[in-house]
């Protein structure tokens, strides 16, 4: 393994053990009271400040950008990680912690798809299988077999398939991003365009106003550093140096974290068929994600292998 593959991986490995532990402080904050919207708001705002300086001190050049680029910026802060913020708070506060990661987790799912529908992927017998798995393994985990349990879960649900979706498309748009711009250049502008977004549709003089505590304070200082700066800025550089498969297989530790932290802090536990049908939707990202890595050599030698043939055609 080469060193920049492996800083990759710890790169991910870190980050996903950050965003997992965070969910669970974002959720004693929605215990308190605090509606997410005005969550998304604080902690865009400040860790857009706080990156904003650090590049203005250590790294300036970071922040130059083609102004063709803006539409690009526009959708990937706006209707990418703005987004996506606030579905992900909406659904964990209204559910587990763990269960609203295992959902934004399928998000690996539509990302397949997507190849096979728009990439023209190959559908092998590892996607079919997996493709089933996870869906088996969500219908356990939300409780699908209890009608009351899904009722009562219903806009933690849908709110958290929403948030799947975004995950998934601003996945696809950062990989294409991070082909122009350094991630922090990519992570800075769309933390700023969805900070402006927020202050539009949000409530910044509530925000303002409200006299929260020191402890909610170091909470918000917490969320915008280490669930905001430091895991995007490493999601990003470890999909930099690493294939996005192998990405997607190691950023599912993110549910395992969050579960085990929401257990310890929260109290908040899953039931057997929920665990089983995690464990599911792990395993199918896993499969996925290690059946296409499999395939994909097959692919480009088939492919060198037709262009060698029509070359000896023309000859």
């Amino acid at each position: 393994m080469r060193q920049g593959q492996t800083w990759g991986y710890i790169y991910l490995l870190i980050g996903t053990t950050l965003w997992g532990v965070s969910s669970v402080v974002a959720k004693s904050l929605f215990l308190m009271g605090l509606a997410p919207l005005d969550l998304v708001l604080v902690r865009l705002t400040l860790a857009t400040f706080a990156l904003l300086l650090f590049l203005l001190l250590f790294d300036r050049k970071r922040l130059a950008i083609s102004p063709r680029d803006l539409p690009y910026f526009l959708i990937f802060g706006g209707l990418g990680i703005g987004a996506n913020q606030f579905t992900f708070y909406l659904t964990i506060s209204n559910i587990q912690v763990g269960l609203g990661v295992l959902i934004q987790y399928l998000a690996m799912i539509w990302i397949a798809l997507y190849a096979i529908l728009f990439q023209r992927e190959p559908v092998t017998k590892w996607m079919i299988f997996s493709l089933a798995l996870a869906l088996a393994g969500c219908y356990l985990a939300v409780g699908g077999y209890r009608v009351d349990l899904l009722r009562l879960n219903k806009v933690g649900i849908l709110s958290g398939l929403l948030s799947s979706f975004i995950f998934a498309f601003y996945t696809l748009l950062g990989e294409k991003g991070l082909k122009r711009y350094d991630p922090w250049t990519l992570i800075f502008y769309a933390f700023a365009i969805g900070t402006l977004l927020y202050w539009i549709i949000g409530s910044p003089s509530r925000v303002i106003s409200t006299a929260y505590s020191l402890n909610v304070w170091i909470a918000f200082l917490y969320i915008a550093i280490f669930s905001t700066l430091i895991p995007f800025g490493l999601f990003f550089k470890g999909i930099d140096r690493i294939r996005a498969t192998r990405a997607s297989i190691t950023s599912t530790w993110e549910p395992v974290v969050a579960i085990f932290t929401a257990y310890f802090v929260l109290g908040e536990v899953l039931l057997p068929l929920q665990v089983l049908g995690g464990i599911g939707v792990i395993l199918a990202v896993i499969l996925l994600q290690v059946g296409r890595e499999r395939e994909a050599p097959a692919a480009a030698l088939e492919v060198r292998q037709k262009a060698g043939g029509n070359t000896k055609a023309a000859l």
